[in-house]
């Protein structure tokens, strides 16, 4: 339950007001450390600054909850109509495809020009198309009424989708999603907006691969279990000449707190994820590290059958999917990755992931709200790649959210814990409520200094990050509004900028950058 914004502030006031005099208090340190809340970067070209970056992420990592939701529903609605007539997942798909026949042959017949002479093919394909769904209504019992609902719910399910048809979808369906999911991820108009910028950005964005066939809202199960499987979608925005792979987070924040608290075992990060049997038995992969072992097996272990008979780890699969778009239609564009709360851990790993072997270029994660997902191991594998300028991950959280502050250890039997380290430049962003605090600050894990460490481990804990109303912190809405907050600081700075400054990052990078 959230708190009221008022209730909220009035309570964590004395709070706020310590940590702030305490922050000003240690100004003298700062400029002794060179530890500026914001650096100065040369001045970003036109829609390359942080915020340029980070606003459109933001809004697909934010879209892809409600996004997802509305066709979770969709497919209730579609089998509890199915029960209706009795239907097999077999019959559906026959009258799906009968549908589908006479739209696209409905669609050429507009299209075809009335003296051509391939026309007549054309309206015969249409002819052919109207008798198969005469014979699918008659063998079903089903009447026109029927049909139109069915081809509701399959045009809502379509694959690709226009960010324009999104857009429809959320203003025409929008009941479908239940009152108190709209509630807790930001309201009906909310996510209309986030949606709406997103075309006014690209009218040409759309969804290339959308996959939430596993899907159960328990936690529990999919951390565990292959009851419910990851996430994601593959945003293609033509404009930009960019690809983005979004990786959808818990819809539940309480259980996701206390289970990604309770649950922070590692295991070796081996690429790539699983692919078979024989070559799990052969297992030459390297490993990079050691991360989370529920967040590896949930993006890199052996998933449920799929249609085609594989067991091919999600990894694997958008590698597949995502080598076959940039050779076709997405030449000469950048991969992009990004993600709230759980997705900001996969984004991360999965930007790892294709990063290491140099497939794409440059490979840019832009992660909110992300756990901790691996331990120093990791993190120096995160430099190599940085250094190589093969990666670039911006890491936003906000000031008092937990959830990036956790698991901060990972129990390892009777051997010493195995401590958690994040990567990335870090934007933490602060509450306007929060007096003598900046808009925001930048944190990096600077290579090789033990005091910017300490430092870093000081702000960085649990302790710090607790307050009343803890989770309405973690939930996209105040995401975008401190993003928006904190814009004009954002604006100044750029990506490069920053890794290109050796008394942030501790190195060089003097490869060429690539695109």
């Amino acid at each position: 339950m959230l708190i009221p914004e008022p209730i909220e502030a009035a309570l964590n006031f004395p709070w706020h007001v310590t940590k702030g005099i305490a922050h000003l208090s240690l100004w003298p340190v700062r400029a002794i450390m060179h530890t500026p809340d914001m650096p100065i970067t040369p001045k970003p070209k036109d829609g390359e600054s942080v915020y340029d970056i980070a606003e459109p992420m933001l809004d697909i990592a934010s879209i892809i909850y409600y996004y997802t939701e509305l066709r979770s529903e969709t497919k209730n609605r579609l089998m509890k109509y199915a029960e209706k007539f009795n239907l097999s997942t077999k019959q559906i798909d026959d009258i799906r495809n009968a549908i589908v026949f006479t739209e696209t042959s409905l669609e050429a017949l507009k299209q075809v020009d009335q003296a051509d002479a391939s026309s007549s093919n054309v309206l015969a394909d249409y002819q052919v198309s109207l008798k198969q769904l005469e014979d699918i209504k008659n063998r079903f019992n089903l009447t026109s009424g029927d049909i139109e609902v069915f081809a509701t719910y399959f045009n809502i399910l379509k694959e690709p989708k226009s960010a324009v048809s999104i857009k429809s979808d959320l203003l025409l369906y929008n009941d479908f999603i239940s009152l108190a999911f709209r509630k807790s991820f930001g309201g009906s108009d909310w996510n209309v907006d986030n949606i709406v910028d997103m075309v006014n950005r690209d009218p040409k964005m759309y969804i290339k691969e959308i996959d939430d066939d596993f899907v159960d809202k328990s936690f529990a199960k999919f951390i565990n279990g292959l009851d419910s499987e990851l996430v994601y979608a593959i945003f293609v925005s033509p404009e930009n000449k960019r690809v983005t792979v979004a990786f959808r987070g818990s819809v539940n924040a309480n259980d996701w707190i206390a289970n990604t608290y309770n649950l922070g075992v590692m295991t070796d990060f081996k690429l790539p994820g699983y692919t078979s049997e024989e070559a799990e038995l052969r297992d030459s992969r390297n490993s990079y590290g050691r991360v989370h072992e529920g967040f590896y097996n949930y993006l890199f272990g052996k998933t449920a059958k799929g249609a085609n008979g594989s067991y091919k780890s999600k990894s694997e699969e958008i590698m597949g999917l995502l080598v076959d778009l940039f050779d076709k239609e997405c030449k000469g564009y950048s991969l992009f990755v990004t993600g709230h709360s759980l997705g900001g851990s996969m984004s991360t790993m999965f930007a790892a992931r294709a990063a290491t072997f140099g497939q794409f270029g440059k490979v840019t994660n832009v992660s909110f709200a992300s756990p901790y997902c691996g331990d120093q191991g990791f993190r120096d594998h995160f430099y190599e790649l940085e250094q190589k300028n093969l990666i670039r991950h911006i890491r936003f959280s906000n000031e008092e959210d937990v959830v990036p502050l956790i698991p901060f250890v990972a129990p390892n039997g009777l051997a010493p814990v195995e401590m958690y380290k994040h990567t990335g430049m870090n934007i933490r962003m602060y509450n306007a409520s929060q007096l003598l605090f900046p808009k925001c600050r930048l944190f990096y894990p600077k290579m090789g200094s033990l005091s910017n460490e300490v430092r870093n481990a000081i702000l960085n804990n649990v302790p710090m990050g607790l307050s009343v109303g803890v989770i309405s912190k973690h939930l996209c809405p105040e995401y975008c509004s401190r993003l928006e907050s904190s814009s004009e600081e954002l604006k100044k700075i750029s990506v490069e900028g920053l890794y290109e400054d050796a008394d942030i990052t501790g190195f060089s990078t003097d490869v060429v950058v690539k695109k």
